[in-house]
């Protein structure tokens, strides 16, 4: 014997985003969407840090009148000042007392 339905109670009807909003052409959607998105910075691993940084200081440091020698240091310097991204390496050289030469 099958179970008795239990009587459905009518829901109200949706009102659709599209009714109550004016609507846009594909050019301004895009736009829209476009002025939406956020770009998301990408985090680099320690390697990678460790890696960029070595390139920069074998194309630097003849312009601060260094050897390789010191590489190392100025490398920890940075880390322990988070001074570690690309973006902020000459500034944290500035901070290790480092000036330019030429």
């Amino acid at each position: 014997m099958a179970k008795p339905k239990k009587q459905q109670i009518p829901s109200q009807p949706e009102i659709s985003p599209q009714k109550s909003q004016p609507t846009m052409t594909l050019e301004e959607a895009k736009a829209y969407r476009a002025s939406l998105h956020k770009p998301q910075v990408k985090a680099l691993s320690d390697v990678q840090k460790r890696e960029a940084f070595r390139v920069f200081w074998t194309s630097q440091k003849a312009k601060y009148g260094q050897s390789k020698k010191i590489e190392k240091a100025i490398w920890l310097h940075l880390k322990s000042i988070n001074m570690d991204s690309p973006d902020k390496f000459s500034e944290g050289l500035a901070n290790f007392g480092l000036k330019k030469v030429k």
